[in-house]
């Protein structure tokens, strides 16, 4: 080779050596440094005067990046081209991520040392961390999502999904990955789908979509967010909504029906009333029906009965209605039907189907009945707000009429049910009453009070109906509890009378005559002549029958036991001169 194409190549070389970006270090056979390039000083911060024939590993610190790395520089020594990452240490001991590459240099065959060049890869090694850093926060945050995940294709193929739970999915990944939307969901599902990727695409902005799926166990809920990954990528979070719609159905249910009867409720009737207003519907006709004696009910058994009664009449009119019949709680114990395109005569056929209906029903022994109104409007000009008045009228009407028999058959039915279950008979009540009657009449009652007063002892302890009868007829002791089940029978009596017309003049009369002359008494603890007339002689009249008979835990008195123990109950228990009327009665 000529001379001058030799010193050519050599400055070439040197230039290249000099001005390189990578940092660049020959060494001798021996490992010592020969020369260093501008790059090498300004990424280790050695000059060549300070490091030039020192061992190269000691410059750089090889020993503490590990003794892999102290092998790489034998290895280049021994002949071999190296390429790899590792670690080297500048001059105040930083640690620098390096790409090292090594070049033996051979002369005539022999190892006459090395060049080593080193990139500086700590850009790229620190946004290697953040990647994995990132990529393990990423990862953690999906596994804790409970959504479904689906990457599709823009044609609607499955490319890969994410699931919490594997179970979450409605068909196993090899089922559905590959395949499209259209081979896996049913067509109108499939269909909402790909159009949600075609707006998606359209507007650039995440859609929104609901759907429901029939799985094995039971219809599902689902609401889907679509967001567009590239041109022909999309992402659908996919999460099971089925607790909420059934919330949202429930909540829905809930306003238009009565929570008690699952009828529909008022609201749902007005919206019905406005809709079916018009000419298609006639004849349109309103049934309007009360279910008789629910206050009585209520304050004779309390209201947990009246509320089974209530369900009772509900029962009935659905039984006997059409399908397409609108039924609807109106009130507290009124209901309303709605018969569209229904005539007068078959609207008053079914009332006569509610009022045989109820003959067969009964709630404790009470038999369920209604009153029952009904119109019908046939013109297109009347005002259906008028319609439902007349049937509420005619509701009413029915009401005033059959009130005293049906109030009269409830109490006929209750007295039948108390004389059933103790002690309270037919000829207990006559006995009282021809006792109570001789005294009314020894102190000069009204004919109207001797009357009330034969009406208070036939009705004096109805309030012991709603007591359970291993109470009543109990042959022992009572309990504390059992005593003040007992305690309560003046005030259940007192509402029954109260809520019947027929009884109300009698009602506080039934609340004393458990009352004592001494204030012993209860339920008010009231005394003397505070306790009215009536109760107090109803409290001797029952008091005489009792001594009388006797009664399983209680045996017979003669007639000189009973003179004694009213003499001495006398201005305690019993007022005393009503006591020496008894007593005056008693000797003729």
């Amino acid at each position: 080779m000529k001379t001058d194409q030799v010193t050519y190549r050599n400055k070439s070389f040197e230039a290249l050596f000099m001005n390189s970006l990578d940092a660049i270090v020959s060494i001798d056979a021996n490992y010592c440094i020969v020369d260093i390039n501008q790059a090498f000083i300004d990424l280790f911060g050695y000059t060549l005067k300070e490091i030039k024939g020192k061992h190269i590993d000691a410059v750089l610190n090889i020993g503490k990046a590990g003794s892999a790395n102290q092998d790489l520089t034998a290895a280049i020594l021994a002949g071999k081209q190296i390429e790899e990452e590792g670690v080297r240490y500048n001059k105040d001991g930083k640690p620098i991520d390096v790409l090292i590459k090594g070049f033996p240099i051979l002369i005539d065959g022999k190892m006459a040392g090395a060049y080593g060049i080193y990139v500086d890869i700590s850009e790229r090694k620190r946004a290697e961390v953040v990647l994995k850093e990132s990529e393990a926060r990423n990862l953690a945050i999906l596994s804790a999502i409970p959504d479904l995940m689906f990457i599709y294709r823009r044609d609607g193929v499955y490319l890969d999904y994410h699931a919490y739970d594997k179970s979450m999915l409605a068909a196993k990944p090899e089922d559905f990955l590959g395949r499209s939307v259209h081979e896996i969901l049913p067509a109108d599902v499939a269909e909402l789908i790909m159009q949600c990727f075609e707006q998606a695409y359209k507007t650039r902005k995440t859609e929104l979509i609901e759907y429901s799926l029939d799985l094995p166990d039971g219809r599902k809920f689902f609401e889907a967010r679509i967001t567009i990954m590239d041109e022909e990528r999309l992402l659908a979070v996919v999460r099971d909504i089925t607790e909420r719609k059934l919330a949202e159905e429930r909540i829905l249910y809930i306003s238009l029906h009565d929570d008690l009867t699952d009828l529909y409720n008022r609201n749902y009737l007005d919206e019905e009333l406005k809709r079916l207003d018009t000419a298609r519907q006639l004849p349109l006709s309103v049934i309007m029906a009360d279910l008789n004696g629910l206050k009585l009910i209520n304050d004779t058994y309390g209201h947990a009965v009246g509320d089974r009664a209530l369900k009772c009449a509900a029962d009935i009119i659905k039984k006997s209605c059409r399908e397409e019949d609108i039924i609807a709680r109106w009130g507290g114990d009124e209901f309303v039907i709605l018969l569209p395109q229904t005539g007068a005569e078959e609207a008053s056929s079914l009332c006569k189907r509610i009022a045989d209906s109820c003959l067969e029903v009964s709630v404790k022994s009470v038999p369920v009945s209604m009153a029952i109104g009904v119109a019908s409007k046939v013109d297109q000009k009347s005002d259906l707000n008028d319609i439902l008045r007349e049937a509420e009228n005619g509701m009413y009407k029915q009401k005033l009429t059959e009130s005293r028999s049906t109030k009269s058959t409830l109490l006929r039915t209750l007295l039948k049910t108390l004389e059933d279950k103790s002690f309270e008979t037919e000829t207990h009540a006559r006995g009282m009453q021809e006792i109570a009657k001789k005294i009314g009449e020894k102190i000069k009652l009204p004919y109207a009070e001797l009357n009330r007063l034969d009406l208070l002892i036939t009705m004096h302890d109805i309030g012991k109906i709603n007591i359970a009868e291993e109470i009543l007829v109990k042959n022992g002791s009572l309990t504390p509890e059992e005593w003040g089940a007992i305690r309560r029978h003046p005030e259940i009596g007192f509402r029954i009378a109260r809520a019947t017309e027929d009884f109300a003049h009698i009602a506080e009369d039934i609340l004393a005559h458990h009352e004592c002359w001494d204030g012993s008494g209860y339920p008010r603890g009231i005394s003397g002549e505070k306790i009215p007339l009536l109760a107090r002689i109803t409290a001797i009249a029952d008091a005489y029958e009792v001594m009388k008979n006797g009664r399983p835990y209680k045996k017979a008195m003669t007639q000189k036991e009973i003179n004694a123990e009213f003499k001495r109950c006398s201005g305690t228990y019993f007022d005393p001169a009503l006591v020496k009327v008894f007593l005056s009665i008693r000797k003729k």
